[in-house]
Parts: C-alpha cells; structure tokens; sequence
C-alpha cells in the first residue's frame, strides 16, 4: 500500500512530507456527510502498530461510544488503509442512527475559557486525563517519595459557581473550602497539602506491604488503613494503622483458633506498653509477642495457599467478598460461615440449638460448630 493510495480514498488527509513515508496525516474525515477534523500519527506506515488517533470533540464523542468495536478492528487490521475504511463505516453506522446519537450540549464560551485558564495556572504536565464532554478532568502529583497520586475533579454545568465533587485516594476525607475564584488550583493546592500530610503513614504501610505477607486488602489502595498480616500457620492479625500516628500501637484483631489467639491477645495486653515508635511494626509485632511474622518471598508468592489461608471446604480465598473467618480448634483449619453450615447441615449426624449448628469438622471430623447465617 502506497500513500498514493491512502491519499486516494481519503483524499482530505494531508500526510506531512517531514519524513519518508509520512508518518503524520493530519486534515477531515467525512462521517455521514459531515466533515469532521482528525489527526493520525503512525510511526510505521503503512503498518497500524503504534498508530495514535485524535478527532475534535464533535467526532470524539462518537468515537468513545464505538470504543469497543473500533478496539477490535485495530487489532485486525494491518494496514492504515484497512484501518481507516472500517472506521469511517463504524462511525458513519452509529452517526446514522438518530435514535440513540445525540450531540453534546456544549457549555458556553466562557465554560472552557476558565478552566483552560485555571489548568495553565496549575501546570499541563500536571493533567492526567480530560474527557471530549470535560464533564471532569483528572489531574495528577508525585509526592516526595516518587509516588504518584490522582486526584479526579467532577465538573458541574454551573462550573465554577457550582461546586465541583473530587474523587481522590486519601485515607481520610479529603477538605477543601470552595469559591469560584480559587477554582481548580484551589482544589490542587489543597491535594497536595493533605498528600504531604499522610507522607509518614503510606511509608509504615509500604514498608509492611513490601516486608509480610499481606492476605487482605489484596490489592491495596492508598485509602486503605488496614492490613490482615500471618503471624505463624493458620493465624493471622488484621492491623489498623493510625492516619496521624501510623508508627504507634495500631489496633489488633487476631484470627485463628483460640487456644493460639487468646495467648496472643494476653501478651499484647501485658506488653503493649513496650512498643517503640522507632521501630518498624513488624519488629514490634516480633519483640512483644515473641512471634514470627511470614516474610514475603519470591518463592511464597501472595503467600495464601502456603499459610493455609483459602476455605478448606470452597477452596477459595474469597466468598461473596469475605475472607474464611472460622477455625478448627482442633487441626486448625479455615471456613467461611456459609460454606462450614452448608458441610455440617448436610452431616446426617449434625445436631442445632438454637442459633447454632455442631457436626463434624470437614477436615480432621472432630467436633465442630458455627452460627446459623442469618
């Protein structure tokens, strides 16, 4: 294929003549009889690999609703010839019919005008995202460590005399006193003082994500304020840390079957005074309760199939969202509520009273019980 060709059928599109062959079109694309203004940068004609694609807001618009199909024939085509006819017959299909394509409604002049303005003031490499209908922009800060955080700013029609709603990570309600003159850099300015005051509590938790075993959250969040950590084999502790004080006692809450939670809990009672803000928590943790906590390794992996985490009924981590949150006493072993009473509901020898069920355990048969799900 030839840029003769391609200019051929589309004959609107002007390639730049900087490099041989081009790898610059830029010009309008007629869409069901409108002509509407698109750029195309390929870095290998005639190939469509690394090809980028921009429209005006108009086109960009419809493009986002064909998103899925125009995906699929990115993936089959080789050519941008190929490319390009499929696409103009995706969006002139769905421009077609009336019935469900309806233009945007743009804001006034004004509108954008502002926020233009207000994202120069904060600075574009700050930007992370603005969609074709600027129904929000999402702007982005690394704090002193290198990490990288986003902040989402929901823009109302009655922008900026009606007050934006901000989506953000932060492991406490993010604040702000809104007016309309501040507008976006007020937002922004007060994104990164709050990023700048919780630098301390995301190192005690990377610290520990890095360092244990963490069964739950999976996937943590920098909202998250919790880690469910292994201390030894079937025996875990769900910590909470403190936002303004994160290198303090946090709070414990021990999992696993009494006979080894309860003497946990005693020694914390009795030594909690020991813990030292300088050390880290999982060299506290060692030091008062005078037990290992399971490191990751390369080996272990996420560490759960290991330490006996997964249901021994499901075999599975995760039931309807929840974690197994009951243990043998016996052989140690956990379940998840539902799926202990469904196996002791089933034992012909079961017997209930009142809210509870006893049986035999799935895994050792010694006796076992739980509360009836509700």
């Amino acid at each position: 294929m030839s840029v003769l060709d391609f200019c051929t059928e589309f004959p609107w599109l002007i390639p730049s003549l900087n490099s041989k062959p081009p790898r610059y079109f830029h010009g309008l694309i007629d869409i069901a009889g409108t002509y509407y203004e698109i750029s195309l940068k390929i870095p290998k004609f005639p190939s469509t690999r690394g090809m980028k694609l921009s429209t005006s807001l108009g086109l960009s618009c419809l493009v986002e609703r064909c998103r899925p199909q125009l995906s699929t024939i990115e993936q089959e085509c080789s050519t941008i010839l190929e490319y390009m006819r499929k696409f103009q017959t995706v969006c002139t299909s769905a421009h077609s019919k009336q019935d469900s394509f309806r233009e945007i409604p743009l804001p006034p002049a004004s509108f954008f005008k502002s926020i233009l303005s207000q994202l120069e003031d904060i600075g574009w490499r700050k930007v992370y995202e603005i969609p074709p209908d600027f129904t929000y922009i999402t702007l982005q800060e690394s704090d002193i460590k290198g990490r990288l955080h986003k902040i989402k700013v929901g823009i109302p029609q009655g922008y900026p005399e009606e007050e934006p709603t901000v989506d953000v990570d932060l492991p406490r309600e993010f604040q702000f006193s809104w007016n309309s003159v501040g507008g976006l850099p007020l937002i922004f300015a007060a994104f990164k003082d709050q990023l700048s005051s919780v630098q301390q509590f995301w190192d005690v938790l990377d610290d520990l994500d890095e360092t244990v075993v963490v069964l739950d959250p999976q996937n943590p969040e920098r909202r998250h304020k919790t880690r469910r950590i292994f201390l030894s084999n079937h025996v875990s502790v769900q910590l909470t840390i403190s936002v303004e004080h994160p290198r303090n006692l946090p709070q414990f809450h021990f999992f696993g079957p009494s006979s080894l939670t309860t003497p946990l809990n005693n020694c914390l009672t009795e030594k909690y005074q020991d813990w030292d803000p300088e050390q880290s928590i999982v060299n506290n943790i060692e030091r008062i309760l005078a037990v290992e906590v399971v490191k990751r390794s390369a080996q272990s992996g996420s560490g759960n199939e290991e330490w006996g985490a997964e249901c021994a009924v499901c075999y599975s981590l995760l039931l309807d969202g929840c974690h197994p949150d009951l243990t043998c006493d016996h052989c140690s072993q956990s379940f998840h509520l539902n799926c202990l009473y469904e196996w002791l509901h089933g034992l012909p020898n079961s017997r209930q009273s009142m809210k509870f069920i006893f049986g035999d355990c799935p895994y050792c048969s010694r006796l076992i019980s739980c509360k009836v799900p509700a």
